[in-house]
């Protein structure tokens, strides 16, 4: 027996197909769009920590490095002033007085005089009221 072929049908496009498959284009856009600014939210984050994290790192370096400077130039500083006091020492103790003179009394004040009478107080006198 031979088989019955059924005639292919050619699709056609219609409106209807047409505004569905726009429907869709719309919803998958709108997914992957809200999927890409949630990445970018992630993505801005991590590199603020990440940003965040080098400058504290850099600012423990520069304090740690300043550290160490200060520590050899105050070593430096305490062997330099002790070579000049050692210098020093002979010419100090050559223009050195010999004695200390002794600080004469300080006098105290003198008394001062007393004025014979107070001023009186002045009278009060009465305000004046705001006209209205």
């Amino acid at each position: 027996m031979a088989r019955k072929t059924s005639p292919r049908i050619t699709p056609t496009a219609t409106p209807r197909h047409l505004w569905l498959a726009g429907l869709g284009f719309v919803s998958i856009a709108s997914r992957r769009t809200v999927a890409g600014v949630g990445t970018i939210a992630d993505r801005a984050a991590r590199a603020r920590q990440d940003a965040l994290t080098a400058v504290r790192q850099v600012g423990s370096q520069a304090t740690s490095a300043t550290i160490a400077v200060r520590d050899r130039l105050e070593t430096t500083a305490d062997r330099v002033n002790a070579a000049l006091e050692q210098a020093i020492s002979p010419l100090v103790a050559k223009l050195k007085p010999a004695g200390k003179a002794k600080r004469t009394a300080r006098r105290g004040r003198k008394p001062t005089a007393k004025t014979a009478r107070r001023a009186a107080p002045k009278a009060k006198v009465a305000r004046r009221t705001r006209r209205a």
